[in-house]
């Protein structure tokens, strides 16, 4: 199949996930006020049947970030509320981080090989960048909250960053953020909370990710120190 085709694919695709999410009651199943009209009937299930209540939990976040449907900080919001701040962030954990790799595999080896492949002189420089620094970058990505989480995923899997890598560097990332939502909702805050405290949640991320990204920067002055001092 050729590349435009399938970028054509993938974007319809895209399209119809956002027509079923805006035009269809799919939308109202992740409204978190919504949901939280059954609060007493979500936990009374979760406090007599934790564990099959944490894998529905934990497929229907899958399911969420797999599809790239809008809804990952309500779900996180709910997961803190129905299962407390430590279960809920690593339930959320758990969910996010599979539904990353679905992402990352599909791109990977329905469109990501295709463009490797096409465009291997031109991402040659790239790719060495990501062999070297990738674990850096990646980390940056998932403690920065400003990046869609599902273009992240999307456009790793175009790259040649190593799958296990991919993992473990979600997996990491998300913990500070997830345990803030987490946290947020096991008080019984709503989605909406103030401006002003996510703008402190998203600066608090923004200075943690810069810090990932220190050890590539002092390699690469290393590095500079010493080529000049050799040439």
């Amino acid at each position: 199949m050729r590349l435009r085709k399938k970028i054509i694919i993938i974007v319809l695709v895209l399209i119809v996930l956002a027509g079923l999410y805006i035009f269809t009651p799919l939308g109202e199943l992740l409204d978190l006020k919504r949901l939280l009209d059954y609060r007493d009937t979500l936990l009374s299930w979760v406090g007599s049947a934790l564990i099959p209540a944490s894998l529905a939990y934990i497929l229907v976040y899958t399911l969420v970030t797999g599809l790239s449907i809008p809804g990952a900080t309500v779900m996180t919001l709910l997961g803190g509320f129905l299962f407390g701040p430590w279960l809920g962030t690593f339930l959320v954990n758990i969910g996010a981080t599979a539904g990353a790799v679905l992402i990352f595999l599909a791109a990977r080896y329905f469109l990501g090989n295709d463009v490797q492949a096409k465009y291997e002189e031109k991402l040659k420089q790239l790719n060495m960048e990501i062999e070297k620094n990738g674990k850096n970058y990646m980390l940056t990505l998932r403690l920065i909250p400003v990046f869609p989480f599902f273009l992240i995923n999307l456009l790793s899997g175009f790259t040649t960053l190593p799958l296990r890598t991919f993992i473990w560097t979600t997996s990491l990332g998300i913990i500070p953020g997830s345990f803030v939502y987490a946290y947020l909702g096991s008080t019984g805050a709503s989605a909406g909370a103030s401006g002003s405290f996510r703008i402190q949640i998203t600066v608090a991320l923004v200075l943690l990710g810069l810090l990932s990204l220190l050890p590539p920067l002092v390699k690469k002055i290393k590095e500079r120190k010493f080529n000049e001092n050799n040439s």
